[in-house]
């Protein structure tokens, strides 16, 4: 290649420049840049600092909180199952405060205050029964009574030749003794979480929209999700505290009331135990009046014995058929099998609040799990909320029936 150059011209040897080959100088970065990038700016060390410190202020919240989390869940648990009430006293009073203090005032006389005094009478009640047993008087005087009684007898003497009941016995009261001991002796502070729970409620009762505005800005959801997530919470605890635990009370009570004119000994023991036993799905308050009705019949009792099966199947039996969709609704609710584990690992975890706490638990990872699903359905990221008009039906939903 040849060029000419004019005549008169001269060249500048800093007009032309030869370029250099390698395109690498454009990526190569000026000194305080790379050390910029090789280490900690004083924005990236204030972010850290301040996400450590925020970190420990939360645990630090975590344990302050911790030994109420209990009354919380009772408060928080209260204040849903009961709101439609709340937002009737208000409609009428037209002021939040005053109907925030009569609701708190009538849940304290309708709801805990009975509940306490049941709750004591019934300790009082196992503590004597368990103290006549470890002292062999009243142990004594059931075998008598029982070996009185001819098809008994002979089952309870075939029974003593092979296994060592007063034993097993002596070693359960023991322990029954020690928890009914300790129920007592907490009295003093059972009965400041109620205080602590009728405290907490009034707020939840005046100030709830707030507090719902407050939660919303916080999770990381969208509107759309949020509102799903809160409907979820929503049914759960009405499911289990106006459903579950309503109809188990009234079951209870007509199976006490039944012991009693029947002349079950401890018939106030049997009631609170077939409460429980209706919070256990399928086989419930059977597991209770059925072996007293076969104590009766082995007792010689048959009419009584026939009246109790009677009670039990159509009285106690049904009456979870005939409330639980009237208390409930058309509300979803949490399938059979995990709610049965969701309660019993709450009670275990929680004591008694896991019976709302281990369901909402239940529930909630439910919810996440669906919000995990619809977020990443159709190779979507899981950071943009799946939020388009068209649902498949998550896997978790298999956990969640309809009420019936």
């Amino acid at each position: 290649m040849s060029f000419s150059v004019k005549a008169g011209s001269t060249i500048n040897s800093n007009a032309v420049r030869v370029r250099p080959r390698s395109c690498h100088h454009e990526f190569v970065r000026s000194g305080p840049e790379r050390r910029d990038q090789r280490s900690f700016t004083r924005e990236r060390l204030v972010t850290v600092v301040l996400a450590g410190a925020t970190v420990a202020a939360l645990y630090v919240c975590y344990l302050i909180v911790q030994p109420f989390i209990t009354t919380l869940a009772i408060a928080v648990a209260l204040a849903v199952a009961t709101y439609q009430p709340y937002q009737w006293l208000l409609g009428r009073l037209q002021n939040k405060g005053w109907a925030a203090a009569v609701a708190v005032t009538l849940v304290g006389t309708i709801i805990i205050a009975p509940v306490t005094l049941l709750i004591t009478h019934v300790a009082q009640q196992i503590v004597v029964t368990i103290n006549g047993l470890q002292n062999g008087a009243t142990w004594s005087q059931w075998l008598d009574a029982m070996h009185a009684k001819p098809v008994l007898g002979d089952a309870l003497r075939w029974a003593e030749s092979n296994f060592d009941f007063e034993a097993q016995i002596s070693g359960i009261a023991k322990n029954l003794a020690g928890q009914a001991g300790n129920l007592l002796k907490n009295s003093f502070a059972a009965l400041v979480q109620l205080v602590i729970v009728l405290f907490v409620l009034f707020f939840l009762y005046r100030d709830n929209r707030s507090a719902v505005k407050a939660v919303r800005t916080i999770i990381p959801l969208s509107d759309r999700e949020a509102s799903r997530m809160f409907t979820r919470i929503s049914n759960t605890i009405h499911a289990t505290v106006n459903g579950s635990l309503t109809v188990a009370l009234a079951q209870s009570i007509l199976g006490g009331i039944m012991y009693s004119i029947l002349g079950v000994p401890t018939p106030m023991i049997w009631g609170v135990a077939t409460f429980f036993t209706a919070l256990v799905p399928v086989f419930g308050t059977f597991t209770v009046w059925g072996p007293i009705a076969a104590y009766l019949a082995l007792s010689g009792c048959w009419i009584k014995a026939l009246i109790l099966i009677t009670w039990g199947l159509v009285a106690i039996g049904t009456i979870d058929n005939l409330l639980y969709p009237y208390l409930v609704g058309d509300r979803l609710r949490l399938h059979t099998v995990p709610t049965f584990f969701a309660i019993l690992g709450g009670i275990q975890l929680f004591g008694v609040a896991g019976l709302v706490l281990g369901p909402l638990a239940l529930s909630v990872t439910i919810g996440l799990l669906e919000i995990w699903w619809s977020r990443t359905e159709e190779g979507r990221t899981a950071e943009v909320s799946g939020e388009s008009g068209r649902h498949s039906v998550s896997p978790a939903a298999a956990l969640e029936t309809k009420a019936p």
